[in-house]
């Protein structure tokens, strides 16, 4: 029917089971057409119209005296849709939300609005949370840095069991009692979930998030560069040794001279005589004898004299801070200027070229090492690693031993986190103690606080992975609402949603 697909068909089954009492009946109390929207066929909008029984119950104790029939896979009552269409439609609800379902929908094509795909995840039953053994759990914002709430993981499948309304322990040990089959919380350094899992079950095993870790590390290590910050810069190079000053190059009076020495003596060469020279160059006689008589061509050109400035007396202080590096004209002209000098900052800028244009461009000055650049190199892997940043990272440990202390301790740790050599961690504990660098005093005190949670996540595989992924699928989830999804609808995104 033009741009749309109408299927006529009807229900041939002798028989049909009662919903109530499970009876089948096979007397037909009357019939009626259904019209059923059906997933798209060839891009065309799809509708079955359907004529289906109503039938007798037979049933003497059942409440239902007739019933219509349904068709497997196909019908559920009072649907105005297919099975199929139904769980598309809810498909796209959970995974783009009312809006964005919507215009997706319009594509297929199949008209619905945006409210109607969110009451089909409103009226979809969110399954009990299944037995869990291995928890993983951490927090995210409902509106950041405001409200906030929790998701739980099932660490073996890496899916989410449910959805807690807030972050508190008291909320998280009251779910923890409510599921007994939890044996291991995977978490991260946050207190309220070590405060809840001791508090729902008092003695559970708890495994430190390995990322965490790491990431506090990181901090602890740029705390400590920080403090010494003056090592990251790099060392200034001496001054280079005096090189011999380029010739400028000739001006254009100079080449015209050069260019009638040549002549002249090309002619003389040849024979001819000063008067002949000069009629056939159109030349001073006067000219053509000095050019004649010149065995080299600087015997005619001229030196021109510098006149007496009031920049001399100071040329010799400006060519060294020059060397140091600096090359602003108005910071050297208020240095001279405190002594004694009167001119303006032209002409200074004129001698700082004319020294530049004699001795060749400054280098560039080293710019200093970047707190987050060092940080990287010391806790990250060796692979990952460029060759410069290695070199720059020996040479600050050479000329600091602050730095160079921090480096072996950081890099220590990193290192048993990624082998999982927990057994080494005391022992790393007390060389930190007895080291100089007060900010991974600080680190490894927090770290004990939390002992036997961090020591777990330094020895077995478990780790938050796969719950903060989750956390980041929420983020995606959240905005796809525009902050106007309330926690009922937010919760059935996050467990439904594939």
């Amino acid at each position: 029917m033009g741009a749309a697909v109408r299927i006529s068909a009807r229900c041939t089954a002798p028989g049909s089971a009662c919903p109530a009492c499970g009876a089948r009946s096979t007397r037909v109390h009357s019939r009626y057409l259904r019209r059923l929207a059906d997933a798209p066929a060839g891009a065309q909008a799809t509708a079955i119209d359907l004529l289906v029984r109503r039938f007798f119950c037979d049933n003497d104790d059942c409440p239902k005296r007739t019933f219509a029939e349904q068709v497997d896979q196909l019908t559920f009552r009072h649907g105005r849709r297919t099975l199929t269409l139904q769980r598309l439609l809810e498909r796209l609800a959970l995974a783009l939300g009312g809006q964005g379902g919507s215009r997706m929908a319009g594509h297929l094509p199949v008209a619905v609005s945006g409210t109607t795909l969110l009451r089909q995840v409103h009226r979809l039953d969110v399954p009990d949370a299944e037995a869990v053994e291995v928890l993983g759990i951490d927090e995210f914002s409902f509106r950041r840095g405001r409200t906030f709430g929790a998701i739980l993981i099932d660490m073996k499948t890496r899916k989410p069991v449910d959805v807690l309304p807030d972050h508190t322990s008291q909320t998280f040990a009251a779910w923890l009692r409510e599921h007994p089959t939890v044996t291991l919380v995977c978490r991260d350094r946050g207190g309220a979930f070590a405060d809840g899992a001791q508090r729902g079950r008092p003695g559970i095993p708890q495994v430190a998030d390995r990322w965490h870790l790491l990431d506090n590390l990181a901090t602890a290590v740029e705390k400590a560069l920080r403090r010494h910050r003056r090592c990251l810069q790099p060392p200034q190079q001496p001054a280079a040794a005096e090189q011999d000053p380029v010739p400028a190059p000739d001006s254009d009076a100079q080449e015209r001279v050069r260019d009638r020495w040549a002549q002249v003596q090309t002619r003389r060469q040849r024979g001819q005589q000063i008067q002949l020279i000069s009629d056939e160059l159109g030349l001073d006689r006067k000219t053509v004898r000095r050019y004649y008589h010149a065995e080299h061509v600087d015997e005619v050109l001229r030196t021109r004299t510098s006149r007496a400035s009031r920049l001399d007396p100071f040329t010799t202080y400006l060519t060294a801070r020059w060397e140091e590096g600096c090359d602003n004209a108005q910071t050297l002209r208020d240095e001279i200027a405190v002594r004694g000098y009167l001119g303006g900052r032209k002409s200074v800028r004129r001698f700082l070229n004319a020294l530049a244009q004699r001795r060749g461009p400054l280098p560039a000055a080293e710019p200093p090492l970047k707190v987050s650049d060092v940080a990287r190199t010391i806790i990250g892997r060796s692979e990952n690693q460029t060759e410069t940043a290695r070199q720059n990272l020996k040479d600050l440990c050479d000329r600091c031993e602050h730095t160079r202390e921090t480096t072996r301790l950081a890099r220590r740790f990193a290192t048993m986190l990624r082998r999982l050599d927990g057994h080494r961690f005391t022992q790393w504990l007390a060389d930190a103690d007895a080291s100089q660098v007060k900010e991974l005093h600080t680190f490894a005190a927090g770290i004990r606080k939390d002992l036997a949670a961090v020591t777990a996540g330094l020895t077995t595989h478990w780790n938050s992975g796969p719950v903060e992924g989750n956390v980041t699928r929420i983020k995606l989830l959240k905005r796809q609402s525009y902050g106007r999804a309330g926690f009922p609808l937010l919760r059935r995104r996050i467990l439904l949603a594939d």
